[in-house]
């Protein structure tokens, strides 16, 4: 209490503010003046976080302050909970997997042992996000389920009614977030009552409007799935009102695809044409969009290549490239991180599933084999054979070139740093080292942790070349992967397939791999193409 007034009644001021709401600032900046002024950092912390609701452009510095005070209170509750704050307005706000899941684990740390269980499962909800993220859909659905049965029967008493609103609000995003793995797990007939049941606890109550817009976005998907598509874009446009007005841009893109290719098969192709390009311009935007909305730009591609109109066509494939890019390496860090830092073994076991999903078909595999790679490398020891780590020459080329190939004497270096070296360059290999902009042999030797001597020593005894060298090859046998198994890969036009490899032209891809396949690309695709049968 500060002179006769509870900190309580300044946050009665702008209880009925909408989040994203800056009017209410006004009361939470005098609440944080009246906490600072008297150090309580309990108070101030609670003020930090509730401007995070309100704010539009400052909410990582209130989520920022928001730390710094709960750890001025030395309060191991109070500080895991502002990181889970900060963690989601990376997350929910601006896509920022990465630095979300940093946040969520350090929320973790301090939290996995807490007596609050409603911090513990706050704390839960968030990993259950990523989790569903990253494909794990059956654990995520597990935690998203405790957390529905723990905010929807803990009794609170009518004199706590913030806390009444953060139990129902956890209820409902739990509801929805039950929605989405049910939809991944193929799972659409237990859709239904999760939807009725979000949108029976959120009716006539304007404290949970955006919640109920993601219930009838859910309600959308799945008329949409069962091809009622007026149903559909009836609730597609009701969900837009709250999903836009959260400023929800991957939902929202999401929302603009199912749009689309509803247009579209309905014969209304420049509408569907429309939708699908504002899916674009949220990418161009954000550099980030939901994953599942990759075929709008096939799609696009598609239509503008029959339409002749390569400027376009060309465009759109190089967004396509763009946002594979951005995928992988959202997954290779939060897989990576993930695992190392969070209940490896249920992860290891769930990998199967998150291999057999259909959503994240397209780059499941690499990422999932480079997660199981992090934990199970050192079992490959060099010793058991040099020729484990040389990278083999095809198969057409000529006795006498493969020879010059083969390392004719072995390193001077110790064996144990040999060993430790090549491990992490099969690591960075499986990574795609090579694939990343003007990478030098200085650089690569910085992430190994070594010296370019050694590294330039161990690559030409143990890879059979130089650097450079070794680095082409590995962007050929790229290029061959992805020719092989991406029918999108061969309908690129070989200046994208070089630049996408990394080759400054296209003159110097198609020597080098020539020189290596006897084939040149065209010639390779089309043999690609014949055998897949593909016209």
């Amino acid at each position: 209490m500060v002179n006769g007034q509870k900190y309580s009644d300044y946050r009665v001021r702008y209880d009925n503010f909408e989040e994203n709401d800056e009017r209410a600032l006004e009361f939470v900046n005098a609440y944080i003046k009246e906490a600072k002024t008297f150090k309580n950092y309990k108070e101030l912390t609670q003020a930090y976080r509730d401007a995070v609701s309100f704010s539009r452009n400052k909410k990582i510095e209130y989520a920022d302050s928001a730390v710094w005070a709960a750890n001025q209170a030395c309060d191991p509750d109070l500080i895991g909970n502002s990181y889970l704050t900060k963690g989601s307005v990376y997350y929910f706000t601006y896509r920022k997997y990465q630095k979300a899941l940093d946040e969520y684990l350090r929320a973790w740390k301090y939290l996995n042992e807490s007596k609050d269980p409603y911090l513990r499962h706050k704390n839960m909800y968030h990993i259950g996000v990523v989790k569903s993220y990253l494909g794990y859909y059956d654990e995520a659905f597990t935690l998203f389920s405790k957390c529905r049965s723990y905010y929807r029967d803990t009794f609170v008493p009518s004199n706590f009614p913030n806390l009444r609103y953060n139990m129902k609000k956890g209820y409902l995003n739990s509801l929805h977030q039950m929605g989405i793995c049910l939809f991944y797990l193929k799972k659409t007939k237990e859709v239904s009552p999760l939807i009725d049941e979000g949108l029976q606890a959120s009716a006539d109550d304007k404290n949970f409007y955006i919640e109920r817009s993601y219930f009838y976005k859910l309600s959308g998907i799945l008329t949409y799935l069962k091809e009622k598509d007026k149903e559909a874009l009836y609730d597609f446009n009701i969900a837009l009102a709250g999903i836009e007005k959260k400023s929800d841009f991957t939902n929202t893109s999401l929302i603009y695809y199912l749009k689309g290719k509803i247009l579209l098969r309905n014969h209304k192709k420049n509408e569907g044409i429309n939708y699908l390009e504002k899916v674009d311009s949220i990418f161009l935007e954000r550099n980030f969009a939901h994953p599942s909305v990759r075929e709008a730009f096939e799609l696009l591609i598609t239509h503008y290549k029959d339409k002749n109109d390569n400027k376009k066509e060309l465009y759109y494939t190089k967004q396509l490239l763009q946002f594979d890019r951005v995928m992988h390496h959202d997954f290779k860090y939060l897989s990576g991180k993930i695992i190392k830092e969070y209940d490896t073994n249920d992860l290891l076991i769930s990998k199967k599933e998150l291999e057999s999903s259909a959503f994240y078909g397209y780059i499941v595999a690499g990422i999932s084999f480079g997660a199981l790679l992090v934990v199970s490398v050192r079992y490959y020891k060099v010793r058991k054979s040099v020729k484990k780590y040389q990278i083999p020459a095809d198969q057409t080329l000529g006795e006498e070139e493969n020879k010059d190939t083969v390392p004719t004497k072995l390193s001077k270096l110790p064996e144990k740093l040999v060993e430790e070296i090549l491990d992490k360059l099969e690591i960075m290999e499986q990574n795609r080292f090579y694939l990343e902009k003007g990478i030098t042999q200085n650089q690569l030797a910085k992430k190994l942790k070594t010296n370019t001597a050694y590294l330039s020593e161990v690559i030409n005894e143990y890879k059979g070349a130089n650097f450079s060298t070794y680095l082409n090859r590995l962007r050929i046998e790229y290029a061959k992967e992805m020719i092989t198994t991406s029918a999108q890969w061969r309908k690129y036009s070989i200046e994208i397939i070089a630049h996408e490899c990394r080759f400054s032209n296209r003159s110097n891809f198609s020597k080098l791999f020539t020189e290596l396949t006897t084939f040149t690309p065209p010639e390779f695709i089309q043999k690609i193409k014949d055998e897949s049968g593909e016209p």
